[in-house]
């Protein structure tokens, strides 16, 4: 071990931490046999460091192994929600907005092709949630002189 540790300090590399478990080897299954350690280690040298300073190296669970798998990732964390991709929903050409509401979007727009297909998607995305909006504050309505229905029932 000794060895490996002079190897390392001479390659000049150090660890990059991790995270997760705090070991990466188990042999035994019973609470007095059972052996844990962090024998598998993140190591990088200075000028890799510098190249990917976001790194981080996760210890996952591990199955057939008696070592868990390291996850490597070097690219930042995007703490931005992920762009969702754009779904085409089937209650769309129920509405009789719909047709009048895309052939607006894509007559308006005298862009490339492909800048028109973003706009069609952003300009459906946006009508979707003006009219999941509008049929919600109609549901809220009606629930409401329902509840009120109900209770001049009771009151009866």
């Amino acid at each position: 071990m000794e060895m490996f540790r002079e190897t390392l300090e001479f390659c000049q590399l150090t660890d990059v931490g991790y995270s997760g478990r705090w070991f990466t080897w188990e042999r035994g299954n019973l609470p007095k046999t059972c052996i844990q350690e962090r024998l598998d280690k993140g190591v990088a040298n200075e000028n890799w460091i510098s190249m990917f300073p976001m790194v981080k190296v996760q210890h996952l669970v591990h199955s057939f192994s008696d070592h868990c798998p390291l996850l490597i990732n070097t690219a930042k964390e995007d703490k931005r929600r992920p762009k969702s991709h754009f779904k085409f929903e089937a209650w769309w050409i129920l509405e009789d907005s719909f047709l009048d509401e895309a052939k607006h979007i894509w007559e308006t727009t005298s862009r490339s092709f492909l800048q028109k297909l973003e706009s069609l998607r952003a300009g459906l995305e946006d009508w979707a949630r003006r009219v999941r909006k509008r049929k919600q504050g109609k549901k809220d309505l009606l629930s409401t002189k329902l509840l009120k229905l109900m209770e001049e029932e009771k009151g009866r």
